[in-house]
């Protein structure tokens, strides 16, 4: 959680937006809600909830939470409540027996901003939308007959992927890079049938170093993922909403797309 640690001076202003915006609903007592049983959870502060048990090692303090409130609790992530599974056997009922309640992911700030206000395959909600996009995927991409009819992009990668590895002997290496920039190498050629890294062009415009931002900002979390009522206050305080912008509309130039349509809902 080093990204919230960065902006933990934000919370403050955040607590303030929060109670303008709901002060009746905070001080005010609140009926209870029949109808819902909750997990088990550990005592929670106001308005971050239980953020602050997460710590720089979430999944360290997920595991210390398990053993004190079982393999299923819950939490209140800032505005976000969010039930937590530890245990193989309840995670088979959640991801296998009734899958389909859980099978769309969170609308993460990034994702919205960088994947076309989440209509992609990998965030857009689950349903016949859905369906349709993973089976265009399904039969341009991943059909038997395209994954072979690639090889011939997977074995030219590994090879430059060897030479890359091979080139800095006796020296040090960043594997993690290497192997990201191979991933990249493929998923560009199949996709948009070009070589975005092998010198050409678009390894000059910078495409390679814009990948990389793209990846940077899907990695981690914002601020406005945990708070969404004032999402777009944070993202401007932070100035993550012009860096989201900007990273977006570089790569629309690069793919020949136009991206004031799809950013103007956001």
């Amino acid at each position: 959680m080093a990204l919230l640690d960065s902006y933990w001076p934000l919370f403050l202003t955040i607590v303030l937006l929060v109670l303008l915006k709901y002060y009746f609903f905070i001080f005010a007592k609140k009926p209870t809600k029949p109808g819902f049983n909750l997990p088990p959870s550990p005592p929670k502060l106001p308005i971050i909830g239980n953020l602050h048990q997460l710590g720089n090692n979430p999944h360290i303090s997920l595991r210390n939470l398990a053993k004190t409130y079982g393999p299923i609790f819950y939490l209140d992530l800032g505005q976000i409540p969010t039930v937590i599974i530890s245990s193989a056997r309840l995670a088979k009922e959640a991801l296998k027996t009734h899958d389909l309640p859980f099978a769309s992911r969170p609308r993460l700030t990034a994702a919205k901003y960088l994947f076309y206000n989440c209509t992609d395959m990998g965030f857009s909600p689950y349903g016949a939308y859905w369906r349709y996009i993973r089976k265009i995927c399904e039969l341009e991409l991943l059909s038997a007959k395209r994954v072979q009819y690639f090889a011939f992009v997977r074995e030219e990668e590994v090879s430059r992927l060897v030479r890359r590895l091979a080139e800095p002997y006796p020296g040090t290496l960043n594997l993690s890079k290497m192997i990201r920039l191979y991933a990249n190498d493929v998923v560009c050629r199949v996709s948009f049938g070009r070589d975005f890294s092998g010198g050409e062009d678009f390894d000059q415009k910078g495409f390679q170093k814009l990948l990389d931002e793209y990846q940077e900002l899907l990695e981690g979390l914002s601020v406005g993922d945990f708070f969404p009522s004032v999402e777009s206050i944070v993202l401007s305080l932070t100035g993550m909403k012009s860096r989201l912008v900007h990273t977006f509309n570089q790569l629309c130039k690069f793919l020949g797309n136009k991206p004031s349509v799809v950013l103007s809902g956001l």
